[in-house]
């Protein structure tokens, strides 16, 4: 344990490094506000009152802790709470407590990323030292730090990393022998808290059962153990109720159901250009290739190449859940971000700290290959800081860059409206329209915009209208931009042979129609079309 505590710090604070920068720099994104307020009251009112129905409680809980210390308030008499109506419940929480908005998601979001940071790092190099000695635990740490997608959904308030971390943690503990009942009793702990965390956790409890009817058949000396998964099912189950406080517990169930009917109904997605309710097979396989890392791909490679010296009941565990996990989500008709395939990142790290400590032990030109590989990966990452959210690989160049391939939660997940807001201010400040996809809010964020084909949770009325004689802005997510959640998939094709004059967070496109009287008149005709006429005369008299 003490001989992974050393690298485990090293890869914990590269991913606190690079998280805060994020925190720093990004606004809510869409569903922020509801997991936060979700979480808050579930703490101090003792209710799964909120969200129950797409999300089971304990991510959301363990992201509001820190907010016991600040002391929000809750609005128990108002009519959103009374009504249950939770997106705009979660903007009344948010951005109209006695808390700045600020305040309250960058302490939620920097206790989400050093807490589930802290034990991604400390189980992936002890299980990567105990398969390849110190050099593949360094190895692991390294590629950890780097990991955009690790560090951008860890540093948020969401489900996502916190059931990552728990699936893997339920891998790391059950796939080391001996295993007392002790072992048996925190695996299925921490599958009972996998669950209590995500809907799509469901996939845990039998792929660990296919991992050890594999490891039976592969390995004749594993002896049955039929006491031991009875104590896990028993560990998981009684963690899955105390997470709802043991009487609401027939709520996961309810919620289950609902997110599984749901889900079957599909939902709008985009990928290369074209559009679909339900979806394509090859939709996640293309999401991870243009989204991780090409240093961590190639790392993950050597590492998989390497680990066919391995025994075959240690393979299993290594290879097994993240292929079978990202098989069942083939089959999804849900694509709206790479982030559902997220407990995937862990074991290609895992792969890749096996990588490294294969190249290192191939003499100077396997060290200098190690060496480059880890250099290449701190330097994407770098040059993505602090807006690791838009992160692509060169890969994506290749073909329009990120925004031509992604949309949604891919990298625009709303959390661009200070970078937004950034831009404008060097530019005097001028009114924006503003064609904005999230949850965050213009007018506190510095904005003087006018609202255009706005897709938000709550409504953003606009602040301002266009000035005679001032530029004529245009900012548009590129959620919307892809036409992602309108009817009209044509809406905003019209932009495709303009050039955008700045790219906020890599999210949103700021073009200046002021000299293109045909992209005013575009404008303008949607300007009209939104019930905005004033706005629209005005665009067209430059």
């Amino acid at each position: 344990m003490r001989a992974a505590l050393l690298p485990s710090v090293v890869g914990f604070a590269l991913c606190a490094l690079l998280g805060a920068g994020l925190i720093r720099a990004s606004g809510p994104t869409y569903d922020e506000p509801v997991h936060l307020a979700a979480g808050y009251t579930d703490l101090v009112r003792g209710c799964c009152r909120l969200n129950t129905m797409d999300h089971p409680p304990l991510a959301e809980m363990w992201a509001a802790l820190p907010l016991l210390a600040l002391r929000p308030d809750t609005f128990p008499a108002h009519p959103d709470w009374l009504d249950a109506r939770v997106y705009h419940y979660g903007d009344l929480f948010l951005f109209r407590n006695k808390v700045p908005a600020a305040r309250l998601l960058s302490a939620a979001r920097l206790f989400n990323l050093l807490t589930l940071s802290a034990l991604l790092s400390f189980l992936l190099c002890r299980w990567a030292r105990r398969l390849d000695g110190a050099p593949a635990s360094v190895g692991a740490a390294l590629a950890l730090g780097a990991c955009a997608p690790w560090h951008s959904n860890a540093a948020l308030v969401t489900t996502d990393a916190a059931s990552a971390a728990l699936f893997f943690a339920a891998f790391a503990v059950l796939s080391e022998r001996p295993r007392p009942a002790a072992r048996w009793a925190l695996a299925g702990a921490l599958a009972g808290a996998a669950l209590a965390a995500k809907f799509n956790m469901i996939l845990l409890p039998p792929l660990m059962a296919v991992c050890l009817l594999a490891e039976a058949r592969v390995d004749r000396t594993a002896r049955p153990q039929p006491l031991g998964p009875a104590l896990a099912a028993l560990a998981a189950a009684l963690t899955l109720a105390a997470c709802y406080g043991f009487g609401s517990a027939g709520l996961w169930w309810k919620g289950l159901t609902a997110t599984l009917a749901r889900l079957s109904e599909g939902r709008s997605a985009f990928l290369l250009g074209r559009h679909s309710i339900e979806g394509w097979w090859w939709y996640f396989p293309a999401a991870l290739l243009v989204k991780t890392p090409l240093a961590l791909l190639a790392a993950a490679g050597v590492g998989a190449w390497s680990a066919r010296r391995l025994p075959r009941a240690e393979l299993a565990w290594l290879l097994l859940p993240p292929t079978l996990y990202l098989g069942a989500a083939l089959t999804s008709k849900t694509q709206i971000g790479y982030r559902h395939v997220l407990p995937v990142y862990p074991f290609l790290v895992l792969l890749a700290g096996l990588g490294g400590a294969a190249l290192w032990r191939r003499g100077a030109g396997g060290r200098a290959a190690a060496l480059g590989l880890a250099a290449w990966g701190a330097f994407a990452a770098l040059r993505a800081h602090p807006h690791h959210l838009a992160y692509f690989n060169e890969l994506a160049a290749l073909r329009g860059g990120g925004a031509a391939w992604l949309a949604d939660s891919n990298l625009d997940w709303g959390q661009d409206l200070p970078a937004l807001a950034a831009e404008l201010k060097a530019r005097g400040n001028p009114v924006v329209v503003l064609s904005y996809f999230g949850s965050d809010n213009p007018a506190a964020a510095g904005l003087r915009f006018v609202p255009l084909a706005t897709v938000s949770s709550v409504a953003r009325p606009g602040n301002a209208a266009l000035e005679p004689g001032a530029p004529v802005l245009l900012a548009v997510s590129q959620t919307n931009r892809a036409a992602v959640y309108y009817r009209d998939k044509a809406l905003f094709s019209w932009l495709a042979t303009r050039s955008p004059v700045a790219a906020p967070g890599g999210s949103i496109f700021l073009y200046d129609l002021t000299a293109d009287g045909e992209g005013r008149s575009r404008l303008a005709a949607l300007l009209a079309a939104s019930g905005r006429p004033g706005d629209a005369k005005t665009a067209m008299l430059h």
